[in-house]
């Protein structure tokens, strides 16, 4: 049998492009830099003189060939990972505990179950704090790991990206606001709003973002978690901002979106030096970096 052209970080490379478009974002998401992954998407494509992208600033599409080509180059990466995993499990990981911190139990749920599925003998602990909190417990050692938004780059820590959320509106479903398909930040001059508790990312990007625009509001109740946040919305007490994953249904509440810039953030696995190279951290990584069925 003849030796393939085809290497196993071309896949990669390939299928992070498709999934992100973009090559910053595929870059960052394989923990690479940008203009390595634009060599590997180039010697593919040089390799076998073919067109795989549509090349497009910020929005680059895939050919009919590379259409074709990317269910079986995702399948072909998670029998890889999925044999890693047993191979992992097999040698180094059949026992133990993990304690990790996070900010929303949802993306971090499906993450757990997902890795309890892999290493059903190793006992997860979880603890939920606002960013700021979250931040500390991993630098003072008291999380093996934590999910958060890592604001720049911190000694002896690394990061690795999970996913990417954006905030969105949540207002009673009677308020004028919520007759609007979309909101913009100045909609929100005046408005009586709830906020979270001083440490929470959220209230953080959200009055960056009033600020840049000028925008001023009426703060009628600061609340310490999500869940209180969305009943004193549903009572009508006032309108809030919340991670567009975090919102669960609620009769009484309407959710928009919201033009405007600063809205977004980047969670990452975060992992302090000395337990990088931990079997059980390196487990977790290799979970967080495989796509969840939402």
């Amino acid at each position: 049998m003849s030796k393939s052209n085809l290497s196993l970080a071309q896949v990669e490379a390939f299928c992070a492009l498709a999934q992100y478009k973009n090559f910053k974002d595929a870059a960052q998401y394989l923990n690479i830099a940008q203009p390595t992954l634009v060599n590997r998407i180039a010697s593919l494509e040089e390799s076998y003189n073919a067109r795989l992208f549509l090349r497009q600033r910020g929005n680059n599409r895939l050919t009919d060939l590379g259409l074709a080509l990317l269910p079986r180059f995702r399948s072909c990466l998670n029998s890889l990972r999925e044999a890693e995993f047993l191979l992992l499990a097999h040698s180094k990981v059949e026992t133990g505990e993990i304690h990790i911190a996070a900010v929303s139990p949802y993306r971090v749920s499906l993450l757990i179950k997902h890795f309890n599925a892999l290493y059903p003998n190793i006992r997860v602990k979880v603890s939920f704090a606002a960013s700021e909190q979250v931040g500390q417990m991993i630098t003072r050692g008291e999380v093996d790991a934590g999910f958060y938004v890592l604001e720049g780059n911190l000694p002896g820590q690394q990061a690795f990206f999970f996913y990417e959320y954006e905030l969105i509106a949540i207002l009673p479903v009677d308020h004028p606001l919520a007759l609007r398909e979309r909101l913009h930040l100045r909609d929100f001059e005046n408005q009586n709003v709830i906020r979270r508790e001083p440490g929470s990312l959220t209230r953080q990007l959200f009055e960056q973002a009033l600020a840049l625009e000028g925008v001023g509001v009426n703060v009628v109740y600061e609340l310490g978690s999500r869940e209180s946040i969305r009943e004193a919305v549903a009572q009508g007490l006032g309108i809030s901002v919340v991670a567009d994953d975090e919102h669960v249904h609620h009769d009484n509440i309407a959710t928009r979106r919201i033009v405007g810039e600063g809205l977004t953030a980047r969670s990452s696995l975060v992992v302090r030096n000395d337990r990088v190279s931990a079997p059980l951290t390196q487990a977790l990584i290799g979970v967080a970096r495989q796509p969840l069925e939402i």
